[in-house]
């Protein structure tokens, strides 16, 4: 018995029967992995996985020997190629250096491929090349060692269910779409004319078996029909196969593709590999497990090539070479920045030696005492010479009473009032007068004029008293002079 096995995210399918170009099925597994173990086919926990699954795979005998993995994961990549008749390694080199644009090679990288057909005229062959990471090749070849199964290839999710359909679903319809569905996965295939066109998976992110999810899927095949249109490809879809739902949905779902524009049938797919309607059913369920029981030669099994390698010979292959080259480089660089640094320290000390030798030295102390004391003397005069300008700036902010600034005061007074200056106090800059006027009017116009002149930080007028005796008014004011008032330039 031959053991298939499918990874892609959640759900694991498990096919157990007879391998071959024909292949009978006997038994279909599903189990869901543990949350979050497993995404787009790439391990996030080993641990989880390899655990979960080997206590399925003895739970339910499960046989450990002939055992293919069917993976689905977006780091494998691949693309139709036309490769001319050439021999097998001759084949492989060429499909490698297709890759290269892809910056995808076999130091690296683990390459297979699948026959799909040959131009008569041209005599050109076309495969489907593929391009997996050895890296992720050897994490599963180590998750079966440690279940102790047998793993004997790792096969494309992409590429074996294209090779199946190429084998099968031909021989149904020529132009064709297959869509395929594995939970919230939908995958689609597109054939024209007996030939492969076009691959796309998409994530449907409605609840499965409700109409919304029926629209996701229709929605699908919207991007094949473009592809169609951007190729020019002229036939019309004859069918629309769709696995991994249930027959109740088939006539809801024919309604939603037309709904949107499809004028294809849609047919619930039977994958006729036993004369038992249930066992086709779960087969139908588990389309891409079932996939891997199809044998698509040795070409499409990338364990094929990847025992090839250097590794089973006790060599580094490509990645780690890079590694240790990376190590030894850095360990160079930094040897050799620490040289740089070994040497700049010894220059520095010396530079340190002959400069502690300077400064110890007795001409040395004995100039910088003499400096000390000049710098002393220096700042000594200067604090004199500071205090000078100070009381020399402090005399230059006081004001003067000098002729100028009494003219101005008498100016500012003729035609209002009659006054004497009568004391002048240079410490408060305060003026003393006496001053007269014969209207009370006038009074206040020479106030007016007193806070109008600049010369004045402050008039206090304090009101004015009636002189009977001569019949003047004596006002009342002080005047405060301002800074520096009365000095010459």
């Amino acid at each position: 018995m031959s053991v298939s096995v499918y990874f892609s995210n959640q759900i694991i399918q498990i096919a157990v029967g007879k391998r071959g170009a024909r292949p009978t099925l006997n038994r279909v597994y599903i189990t869901n992995a543990p949350e979050g173990s497993i995404i787009n086919g790439i391990v996030m926990d080993v641990e989880s996985l390899t655990n979960h699954l080997a206590s399925f795979w003895n739970a339910n005998n499960i046989p450990k020997n002939d055992v293919y993995l069917v993976l689905n994961s977006n780091k494998i990549v691949g693309k139709n190629i036309e490769v001319p008749a050439l021999n097998q390694k001759k084949t492989l080199n060429y499909i490698m250096r297709d890759f290269s644009d892809m910056q995808r090679d076999d130091q690296e990288n683990t390459p297979a491929y699948i026959m799909l057909g040959t131009d008569k005229k041209t005599k050109l062959r076309t495969v489907y090349g593929e391009m997996a990471p050895k890296d992720q090749l050897r994490e599963f070849i180590q998750i079966f060692a440690d279940m102790k199964v047998n793993l004997k290839g790792i096969i494309s999710g992409e590429g074996s269910i294209i090779g199946y359909a190429q084998k099968s679903v031909v021989k149904k319809c020529k132009t064709f779409v297959l869509q395929i569905v594995n939970g919230n996965l939908v995958s689609n295939l597109l054939f024209v004319d007996g030939d492969y066109k076009y691959y796309n998976s998409v994530r449907c992110f409605n609840e499965p078996g409700t109409e919304a999810y029926l629209d996701d899927l229709a929605r699908s095949l919207n991007q094949l029909e473009q592809f169609m249109n951007a190729q020019k490809l002229t036939p019309n879809v004859d069918k629309v196969y769709i696995a991994g739902t249930m027959k109740t949905d088939i006539s809801q779902y024919s309604q939603v593709v037309r709904e949107h524009g499809n004028t294809a049938p849609v047919e619930l797919y039977n994958p006729e590999v036993s004369s038992n309607a249930t066992m086709n059913h779960d087969a139908m369920t588990a389309l891409f497990a079932v996939s891997g029981l199809y044998d698509l030669g040795k070409e499409s099994n990338f364990l094929t090539y990847f025992s090839l390698k250097s590794d089973e010979e006790g060599g580094l292959d490509a990645l780690t070479k890079r590694r240790l080259i990376t190590v030894i480089t850095t360990f160079i660089v930094m040897l050799a920045i620490f040289g740089v640094a070994l040497t700049l320290r010894l220059i520095r000390d010396g530079r340190y030696k002959d400069l502690k030798d300077y400064n110890s030295s007795p001409v040395v102390i004995m100039a910088k005492s003499d400096y000390d004391a000049a710098v002393s003397k220096r700042d000594s005069m200067l604090a004199k010479y500071n205090s000078i300008n100070t009381v020399v700036e402090t005399l230059d902010s006081y004001p003067v009473a000098s002729a100028e600034i009494i003219k101005k005061i008498e100016d500012t007074a003729r035609g209002y009032a009659e006054i004497e200056i009568t004391s002048f106090d240079a410490d408060e800059g305060k003026i003393g007068f006496s001053a007269k006027a014969e209207s009370v009017n006038d009074i206040y116009k020479y106030i007016d004029e007193l806070l109008q002149e600049d010369i004045f930080m402050d008039v206090n007028h304090t009101g004015y008293t009636y002189d009977e005796s001569t019949g003047l008014y004596n006002i009342h004011v002080d005047c405060t002079l301002a800074e520096s008032v009365g000095r010459s330039e």
